[in-house]
């Protein structure tokens, strides 16, 4: 009966500390709740893109000191940019390691080229595939998304 009683505390224990971590883990906003321009845009870009996995915008927003997930395709909205994800000016390409999928993370500009942050695409992708051709259609997403984009603050306006 006592060790009944003892491995109750012990389960006890161990799921209140699970619930702790759990509380301790940062919240991110859905991606269906996110209803402003640069969330839109993201849509767009997957729905008229269809080789795409994922897709995200990073941008220090107005008023804000540091770089973070504005608009993106998975539920991560407001979350702290990784120090890999701010570019000024470059690009990366990356293979996943994990999944058949290439990364490519470009400058993001507005319509009259200031950069603003990052674009993140992620491409259904296979070894050996040419990751140039890649590259060009990110570089198309980029330009064609920046032609939309008046100025870093409309990112933020909201929409329906």
């Amino acid at each position: 009966m006592k060790s009944c009683i003892r491995l109750q505390a012990l389960a006890a224990l161990l799921l209140g500390s699970v619930a702790l971590h759990a509380a301790d883990a940062p919240k991110y906003s859905l991606a269906s709740d996110n209803h402003i321009l640069a969330q839109k845009l993201v849509n767009e870009i997957l729905a008229a893109n269809p080789g795409l996995v994922a897709a995200g915008m990073h941008c220090v927003p107005p008023g804000g000191e540091k770089q973070a997930i504005i608009a993106s395709s998975l539920n991560v909205i407001g979350k702290p940019s990784d120090p890999e994800d701010i570019l000024h000016g470059s690009t990366v390409i990356a293979p996943s390691a994990k999944a058949p999928k290439l990364g490519v993370m470009l400058p993001l500009h507005d319509r009259a080229g200031k950069e603003l942050g990052s674009l993140a695409l992620q491409f259904k992708y296979q070894a050996g595939e040419d990751q140039v051709k890649y590259f060009a259609e990110a570089t198309a997403i980029r330009d064609h998304v920046a032609l939309q984009i008046p100025a870093l603050v409309d990112l933020f306006v909201s929409v329906p």
